[in-house]
């Protein structure tokens, strides 16, 4: 009998492929590095550019003044940094037969990839700026034998002492100790971007706190891993790492206002849609998606940031 079974080789199935109109995930990374940053929206009709102003402090007096006698007046002196806003986009050009044959809401996922494409961009925009322009510290007292090591406790220190010798002011609030089992409270602190890569290695340190050992969780970054003394610390896959072998990271250390971004009012981004026919098509077999933004970033105060450099372990 089995010469005579019917198989689909015989005959075929009319539908091949069943195809399941849940589309899967996609990778979202954290969009970690504007987080930390003094943000400035300048008013349409102004300029492309924004200037950060502070003052500088006046020196001590510490002569002590004669009777009756004026000290000399003193000047005061301001430090001006400027911010250049520039115009970002993408586009994405869907066709006719796209938007009557294909079956999901591919205009709706479009948007949200267009969406997350602008965080991204952004997001790396304001880390190369960081990375191209803080003070450097280069972590050496690991055991991995680079000539620069793995972060080590001493190397998370060296760090928050430049910050606080340069005044910086911490940014992460006190987290109070509770009668909770398992808890231990945490400092103020600093905050601190390091690649995913490097988890393992902040997580061997003596000083690390995870963030489930946090008396409340109200404050935790969804992106944070946990804390080392007087630094929290967050973790991205966008990390900036070299092309050099073995690969040096990037572990940027920030203090209170230590660097700013700018946009235009109602133009930091801005989606736009146009349907089939837009524009030369004169047959309507074009749409297009895409955003448009503007963006300035830069560091504010040199001693308030500081790149922290670093290998694997």
């Amino acid at each position: 009998m089995a010469n005579g079974m019917t198989t689909t080789t015989q005959v075929d199935p009319e539908v091949q492929i069943y195809f399941d109109n849940v589309l899967l995930d996609r990778h979202q990374p954290y969009f970690v590095y504007g987080y930390f940053s003094q943000q400035r929206r300048i008013p349409q009709k102004n300029s492309k550019q924004a200037i950060f102003r502070r003052f500088e402090n006046l020196a001590d007096a510490l002569t002590p003044l004669s009777e009756g006698v004026t000290p000399n007046p003193e000047q005061v002196n301001k430090f001006d940094v400027t911010a250049v806003v520039s115009q970002y986009g993408k586009v994405v050009e869907l066709t006719d037969d796209v938007i009557i044959t294909v079956q999901d809401e591919t205009a709706n996922e479009v948007a949200d990839m267009l969406a997350q494409n602008q965080a991204s961009s952004y997001d790396k925009i304001i880390r190369n700026m960081l990375v191209a322009t803080a003070s450097q510290i280069s972590c050496l007292n690991g055991q991995n034998g680079n000539a620069i090591t793995e972060i080590t406790v001493p190397d998370m220190e060296l760090a928050t002492d430049y910050l606080l010798g340069n005044n910086g002011r911490r940014m992460a609030p006190n987290i109070e100790g509770r009668n909770m089992e398992g808890t231990a409270p945490v400092w103020q602190a600093f905050w601190m971007v390091v690649s995913t890569d490097l988890r393992t290695n902040i997580k061997q340190l003596s000083t690390f706190v995870p963030t489930a050992a946090y008396p409340r969780q109200q404050s935790v970054l969804e992106a944070e891993l946990g804390a080392c003394d007087e630094i929290r610390v967050v973790m991205t896959t966008e990390a900036y790492k070299s092309t050099a072998n073995p690969a040096v990271y990037s572990n940027l250390v920030f203090a209170a206002n230590g660097y700013g971004t700018i946009a235009i009012d109602d133009q930091s981004m801005e989606m736009i849609i146009k349907p089939l026919g837009a524009g030369q098509d004169p047959l309507n077999q074009r749409s297009t998606m895409g955003w448009k933004g503007r963006l300035g970033c830069t560091i504010l105060d040199d001693s308030w940031v500081i790149n922290l450099l670093s290998t694997r372990p």
